[in-house]
């Protein structure tokens, strides 16, 4: 069976948790192709797959790193234009490769090629409606339910919608979760998508032990989103980091999410900075905290290793604020927005979250968690449909 998996490829949280699913469907004996843009083309090939590159879409930043609403719009022609050209050559591939099925990451353009073609599509997504940060809540409403609409009146046409997220009580994007009665009987909270599950590593004192950091407390850093939004988060983490002394039994490890080419190096005496880890698993592992922009994808897989988080979002980015929010309210996170980041805060979190009451806690939430294998259960349910 030919599967046709069309992820977002803004950022590489949409691509990693495909990947999984097609890790699965390739072990079952089924054959997989990929159509995507943006750094998650380069992601994907890295792992073996076949690659479809479209037609790059990226939202514009302001000088605060937040959502630049007014600049995304004043390209409005230009997104129209290239997603009309997604929309085509989702056409064309999707003619030419003749998949069984074909499964959306958040892409209306390859939900559309699904719908002109007749072939049966499944949805993944944690972002039903999107929040917009505009001060004025009349015109906000306005355009969310634009947006809304047009949105729902591709997704109804799904014959599954997966919701990589737990369900309540732990729901991260429970703001951007919005179900309507048609969606309500096709619709699964999953669980989020992973390659390694916790239970497939050493223990964690051997994990550190293996990394060389035996006894002491492992600060993992994972710096995502766009290629601005790492750049301006990359920039933050060096310059905050270089001017803090943290207790000796610290250890800090940044990925910089291929901000720069080359080789590790120390931006301190316990702090050491990657271009890019493969064995992030490993490191979630053996972390105590978790470090990252707020991204869906991270925070799920902090939660899932148990591992307590401070997330960073950007001003203005209403889905990570939301997020970060949320793991604010179980207990098991702190959130500073990015233009609020010192030396002192941040030290100061890093500290609180390392206590032992924040460690159980998350620890607890994980064993909750732990039943959950999204991606046998997303594997499973997509072969049902054609199968």
């Amino acid at each position: 069976m030919r599967i046709y998996l069309a992820p977002c490829g803004i950022g590489l949280g949409h691509a990693s948790r495909c990947a999984s699913i097609a890790l699965e469907l390739v072990r079952r004996g089924h054959e997989v192709l990929f159509s995507t843009y943006g750094d998650a083309v380069e992601y994907l090939k890295s792992k073996g797959f076949i690659v479809l590159k479209s037609y790059e879409l990226e939202y514009e930043l302001d000088s605060l790193g937040g959502l630049d609403l007014r600049g995304t719009i004043a390209k409005g022609p230009r997104i129209i234009y290239i997603f009309l050209r997604q929309i085509g050559a989702e056409l064309y591939y999707t003619e030419i490769s003749s998949p069984d099925i074909l499964v959306s990451d958040s892409r209306l353009s390859s939900a559309i090629a699904a719908i002109l073609r007749d072939t049966p599509f499944v949805l993944i997504t944690n972002q039903m409606i999107v929040r917009l940060p505009l001060k004025k809540k009349e015109m906000r409403s306005l355009i969310e339910c634009t947006i809304f609409e047009l949105m729902t009146s591709v997704w109804r046409r799904s014959k599954l919608i997966l919701i990589p997220d737990f369900p309540p009580p732990f729901t991260i994007s429970k703001d951007n979760i919005v179900f309507s009665e048609e969606y309500k009987d096709k619709s699964v909270f999953i669980g989020p998508l992973l390659e390694t599950y916790p239970s497939e590593l050493l223990p964690k004192s051997i994990v550190k032990e293996k990394i060389g950091i035996r006894g002491k407390k492992l600060v993992l850093v994972l710096i995502g989103g766009t290629r601005a939004e790492k750049r301006r988060l990359y920039e933050i983490i060096l310059k905050v980091f270089k001017n803090i002394k943290l207790d000796k039994n610290i250890v800090v490890i940044v990925s910089s999410g291929s901000m720069y080419q080359g080789e590790p190096y120390n931006l301190s005496e316990n702090i050491r900075v990657f271009p890019w880890i493969e064995n992030k698993y490993e490191l979630l592992k053996a972390a105590d905290l978790l470090i990252c922009h707020g991204g869906h994808t991270t925070i799920a897989e902090g939660m899932y290793y148990g591992v307590p988080i401070l997330a960073l979002p950007n001003e203005g980015h209403t889905e990570r604020i939301g997020n970060a929010k949320s793991v604010e309210e179980l207990g098991i996170a702190k959130t500073i927005v990015q233009n609020e980041i010192t030396k002192e805060n941040l030290k100061d979190i890093i500290n609180e979250l390392l206590h032992e009451e924040y460690q159980r806690r998350a620890r607890e939430i994980s064993s909750e968690l732990s039943k959950f294998r999204a991606t046998k259960i997303a594997t499973d349910l997509i072969l049902s449909l054609v199968q």
